[in-house]
């Protein structure tokens, strides 16, 4: 805790070099205590918030502990800078919230899909479960859009815009965050040539939910352009020069079509489990 009042000392110091020199001799007292005070019972709170928020990180996130409480520590300087006495609030509220929002901030920019982007990827899946629950059938993609009160133009718009969230880093680290030296998903990935009889056999389980999913789960247009990317392998031009439509429109029809199989496979892999939808489509041989 010491060692974290000393660094909230520095960085308000660094501040105050920094700020305007003819308010730096000010004064300013919140609560009746200083900012040095200020800096010295909230010191906690900072660790308290970071800890909290720590553990609720996946084991692969590529932070350690001191770079959440370093940004809480700014949240804490920047609580102290801009409470405003009249309002009706109490400091300790206020700077709680902007601790908080300090690590978020963190977190946030770290994620290359953005929180909105996210949110509206599950949209569609919720949307999708629901208009097959009340069709009975598998859901054009004209049902889903007006589920959603959207025009089909805007729903394909919709699918253009959480196409990314499939995107994996090979790069992240695989294993514990206490790990040291941990490989990354690259170093781990499974050699399918090397394949041990029960990895088979789960495969072959795998594919045969997979192969149910898309056979009674997906519209037949979404069907088609699966076979003809993975089982045909051919490229979304040719997809699209077979269909009559562009190559854009088959990227909305692919990423429409995993959307609905992840959500018809959510519930039959096991906790942890996963299943490659690429490892169904084998490479060209030049």
């Amino acid at each position: 805790m010491t060692s974290l009042t000393s660094r909230l000392a520095q960085f308000a110091r660094a501040r105050q070099d920094a700020s305007d020199p003819a308010q730096a001799g000010d004064v300013r007292l919140i609560e009746g205590l200083t900012r040095e005070e200020l800096i010295e019972k909230y010191a906690r709170k900072v660790n308290f918030v970071a800890r909290r928020i720590m553990a609720r990180l996946p084991a692969h996130a590529p932070l350690e502990l001191d770079d959440l409480v370093n940004s809480g520590a700014l949240g804490l300087l920047d609580a102290i800078d801009k409470f405003d006495t009249s309002k009706n609030t109490t400091f300790g509220t206020y700077v709680e919230f902007r601790i908080r929002g300090a690590i978020l901030d963190l977190l946030r920019g770290l994620d290359p899909v953005s929180r909105t982007v996210r949110e509206k990827a599950t949209q569609v899946q919720r949307v999708t479960r629901d208009v097959e629950l009340k069709l009975g059938r598998p859901a054009e993609s004209e049902d889903v859009a007006e589920a959603m009160g959207l025009t089909l133009p805007e729903y394909f718009d919709l699918l253009n815009e959480v196409r990314s969230i499939h995107l994996v880093s090979l790069d992240r680290p695989a294993g514990s965050r206490d790990d040291e030296g941990g490989a990354s998903l690259l170093d781990v990935i499974e050699d399918e040539d090397q394949a041990t009889p029960d990895t088979e056999v789960h495969r072959k389980q795998a594919i045969g939910v997979l192969a149910d999913a898309i056979q009674n789960g997906i519209p037949e247009r979404l069907k088609h352009v699966l076979v003809m990317y993975y089982y045909r392998e051919m490229n979304l031009k040719e997809i699209g020069e077979v269909l009559g439509v562009s190559e854009s429109r088959v990227c909305q029809l692919h990423t429409e079509a995993c959307l609905r199989l992840r959500s018809k496979l959510a519930g039959s892999l096991r906790p942890g489990e996963s299943f490659s939808k690429t490892s169904l489509r084998a490479s060209k041989k030049r």
